[in-house]
């Protein structure tokens, strides 16, 4: 259960880093939305200092006695949550790639709605 829950948190990070650029070229209107409220609620929870709902999970299944963990679970782990990074400086970074997501609303503007 941890690696189906790792495996969704590692595509959500995956989604906010790379959808930029997709959704810059593609300019689809729902998939930029979505992206933007998607960072918008990530960064919100850094400010913050919310933890995310995710990790609490992933946390909270791994004191279960059965668990033992996986390969899976190891190298999720090292992607997500890096051993050597200062996580002070995560939300100024959200804050400041939300604040770069939404001015590309400006110099590159939604496709009209059809």
């Amino acid at each position: 259960m941890v690696e189906l829950i790792l495996s969704v948190h590692f595509f959500i990070i995956l989604f906010v880093i790379l959808g930029f650029p997709v959704g810059l070229i593609i300019n689809s209107r729902l998939f930029r939305i979505i992206h933007v409220s998607i960072l918008a609620g990530i960064a919100l929870l850094m400010v913050l200092k919310i933890p995310c709902p995710l990790t609490i999970w992933e946390e909270t299944l791994r004191q279960a006695p059965v668990y033992e963990g996986s390969f899976i679970e190891s190298w999720l782990n090292r992607i997500i949550y890096l051993e050597d990074f200062d996580a002070s400086f995560v939300p100024y970074m959200a804050v400041g790639f939300l604040v770069l997501t939404v001015s590309s609303f400006l110099w590159k503007p939604l496709k009209p709605a059809k």
